[in-house]
């Protein structure tokens, strides 16, 4: 089994999970490892010269979905139909669960060549969110906005009225970080009220079945002239798209006063300590609605799933037995083991009918801390069927992580989550030809239009200007963004 070295993940070999494994199923592992900065350079050398494979690649990562479309075509990568069929058990409890399994993990030939990671998470699959300081909205006696016009007078009024109480004129209303860092970048959740808008892949599908681009939209245009307005008026700082969340993370955690009114990202656990007091001034803020009336959440239905977990290669010589590894690792205690550890040590069974973080009957405490560097677990890499995620014990601090996001989530953003039909499937597998289009017009488009996003913001390019506008549009035609569209959509057609 290929396996890259996961930091929190001390050994593989002398790790109880890799014990309880083999004793469970008689199979004995061989796991080789590799530094994750080597990963992608190693599973290329591999693949190009067709020697040393493994019997498993257990790595999604530094595999590519058309890397698995074409070792497919080569035979490198072997289908998995018909042992689904013929062996699988725990799989098949899991396709009953999750049907839309059954339409994304398959190539375009109708065949399977990769088993998925699941990690059911509502929270994962509206991350970007934005936190405003509810300590200045209450120390200039102004309520919660609720509108893309209130929004820009609550961030003028952080700007000129000295919320922070120390006498300088040193607030920033609005900042983010558009370099790095969990969806902290500004543009997400303002865009959302003007558009449906995912920065990763800005596509969605309309509701007569059609694939279309957000950013060639008017109604995308009126966020970026929403969003320049801030920046020319000093509401958004332009620092936000040139720098990183390290150096957000410093203004964040300021020690003699806050700094930021609204900070974009999953959460604020991401600028400074959960166990400090800096993150209590902030509160979870609903997406806004925008002037059409557009008032969504950002959200991605297919985040729960990893497509590229557990491959077979042809160099298996007994790829019935490797299947069923991985179909037993879909059972629930494996499962648990493979995220938690060892139960009654690492995590306890609870007992008393507690509650848990989602509201349901508790099934676990965690006793060894999720990122502990550790010999227990193999950090939940491979075959898994997480839906236990949020269902820890609830503790009464309301500022324990996965109750902070939990109620977060539910509370401000479910009820604005587009539907999900209207959603684009970034998982989808093309044929190697068209995914390699896909992938060079991507990799120019990508950059395009998130400089294009800076660009309009800061003013360097005004999206007033209707001539700036059209050069923009035509730059996205000569990169090739409707071809894009096409082949998107003979696909989801299929």
């Amino acid at each position: 089994v290929f396996m890259y070295q996961n930091v929190n993940v001390e050994d593989y070999i002398d790790n109880k999970f890799t014990k309880w494994l083999q004793e469970q199923t008689g199979v004995t592992f061989d796991i080789y490892t590799v530094p994750e900065k080597d990963v992608i350079q190693k599973i290329n050398l591999m693949l190009a010269s067709n020697t040393d494979l493994p019997d498993v690649f257990n790595c999604s990562l530094g595999i590519t979905n058309d890397m698995i479309a074409d070792m497919a075509n080569q035979g490198v990568f072997i289908p998995m139909d018909d042992m689904i069929e013929e062996y699988g058990h725990w799989y098949k409890e899991v396709l009953e669960k999750e049907p839309l399994l059954n339409d994304i993990m398959k190539l375009p030939d109708g065949k399977q060549y990769s088993m998925p990671k699941i990690v059911k998470s509502i929270p994962n699959a509206t991350a970007a969110r934005a936190w405003i300081n509810q300590n200045w909205l209450d120390a200039l006696n102004l309520e919660t906005p609720t509108t893309t016009d209130e929004l820009a007078d609550v961030l003028r009024a952080f700007k000129t009225q000295d919320p922070n109480g120390n006498g300088q004129a040193d607030e920033v209303p609005y900042i983010g970080a558009s370099m790095t860092g969990w969806h902290s970048n500004p543009d997400e959740f303002i865009m959302n009220s003007f558009i449906q808008y995912n920065r990763d892949m800005p596509f969605f599908i309309d509701d007569d079945g059609k694939m279309q681009a957000s950013f060639d939209k008017d109604a995308y245009r009126d966020g970026l002239i929403y969003m320049n307005m801030l920046c020319s008026e000093g509401l958004l700082d332009p620092a936000t798209f040139t720098q990183d969340e390290t150096q957000l993370k410093q203004i964040f955690a300021n020690e003699d006063a806050a700094l930021i009114g609204l900070v974009p990202g999953g959460g604020t656990f991401q600028y400074d300590s959960m166990d400090g007091e800096r993150v209590k001034e902030y509160v979870a803020l609903s997406p806004v609605e925008g002037p059409d009336g557009v008032q969504l959440s950002w959200h991605n239905p297919f985040n729960d799933y990893d497509v590229r977990s557990w491959i077979i290669t042809s160099a298996c010589e007994n790829p019935e037995v490797a299947f069923r590894v991985a179909d037993f690792m879909y059972s629930r205690e494996s499962s648990m083991r493979n995220r938690l550890g060892e139960p009654e040590v690492d995590y306890l069974i609870p007992e008393n009918g507690e509650e848990a973080v989602d509201g349901e009957p508790a099934t676990y405490q965690p006793v060894l801390l999720w990122g502990s560097i550790q010999k227990s677990h193999w950090n939940e890499v491979g075959p898994t069927y997480n839906d236990f995620d949020n269902n820890c014990v609830k503790e009464d601090n309301p500022y324990e992580l996965q109750q902070y996001l939990w109620n977060a989530t539910r509370d401000y953003y479910t009820p604005y989550i587009p539907d999900s039909k209207n959603c684009y499937n970034q998982l989808t597998f093309y044929t190697f030809d068209d995914a390699r289009k896909l992938a060079d017009i991507w990799s120019t488009l990508k950059d395009y239009q998130r400089e294009s996003v800076a660009k309009f913001v800061t003013g360097v390019i005004d999206p007033n200007n209707d001539k700036d506008w059209e050069q923009y549009l035509g730059e996205l035609e000569n990169i090739g963004y409707l071809e894009y569209l096409e082949i998107m959509q003979n696909r989801y057609d299929s």
